[in-house]
């Protein structure tokens, strides 16, 4: 099943998307969930997190997974990936450190992919990934390119990438990065794309052509079964 959903604007898809969340962590307490980071999902964690609270929905069997991390960046620096979940969801949740599984910035190399996969797989795979758009409609650091790596692998940084707000506190240049790849992803039992946000407006469209391809690494959401897009109406103008 594949679902396109657009909404008016940013309050009411972050709204729509923690109820799809909430509705994951209910049906199965113990979900592998996949996380992105940055501006995009920030609006949804917070609205998790309150709905959770509220609740008094218990997320103890819960474990989350990085998306992607940048490299060469020390993991407490403000702009990671690591600071970002950790101050938006472990924190304000109160998870314990395993709950979390997580790529360790300081050591990247081939043996850190083996090590997330390993623990992705041994909780039996992911039950839901929730996804950005980028502004160059990459997925994760999957970078738009001649040709895409289906697992988890160190990426060379599209130049707007290396522009990306998250990296505007970084002391040094960052050119690499490490991510989940497109058969990761794709083998994710579901997978909820929200797409806002500014300058996403050739993206979205590029996208919404349902056209796979390489140099848009999005498209290939298309090919999963049970796939949800929130598009936030305002990023079309």
């Amino acid at each position: 099943m594949q679902t396109l959903q657009q909404i008016e604007n940013y309050t009411a898809l972050s709204e729509r998307a923690s109820e799809y969340l909430l509705a994951v962590i209910r049906r199965k307490p113990d979900a592998v969930i996949c996380l992105a980071t940055g501006a995009t999902p920030l609006l949804t964690y917070h609205y998790l997190v309150e709905k959770i609270h509220q609740q008094q929905v218990d997320v103890s069997q819960l474990t989350f997974v990085k998306l992607d991390e940048w490299v060469d960046l020390p993991l407490t620096m403000p702009g990671t990936c690591e600071t970002f979940l950790q101050q938006h969801i472990v924190q304000p949740l109160g998870l314990r450190e395993d709950q979390l599984i997580s790529f360790h910035s300081e050591e990247i190399n081939e043996t850190e992919c083996e090590r997330v996969t390993n623990l992705i797989a041994r909780k039996g795979g992911l039950d839901l990934c929730v996804l950005g758009l980028g502004k160059n409609g990459h997925l994760g650091l999957n970078e738009p390119g001649e040709s895409l790596q289906p697992a988890c692998h160190i990426s060379q940084l599209d130049a707007r990438t290396q522009q990306h707000e998250m990296l505007k506190t970084a002391d040094r240049p960052v050119t690499r990065g490490i991510t989940l790849g497109l058969k990761d992803i794709l083998n994710a039992r579901e997978v909820l794309l929200l797409i806002t946000g500014e300058g996403k407006q050739d993206a979205t469209e590029r996208f919404l052509t349902a056209k796979v391809s390489t140099a848009i690494p999005t498209s290939f959401l298309w090919l999963h079964n049970h796939f949800t897009c929130v598009i936030d109406e305002m990023c079309r103008r």
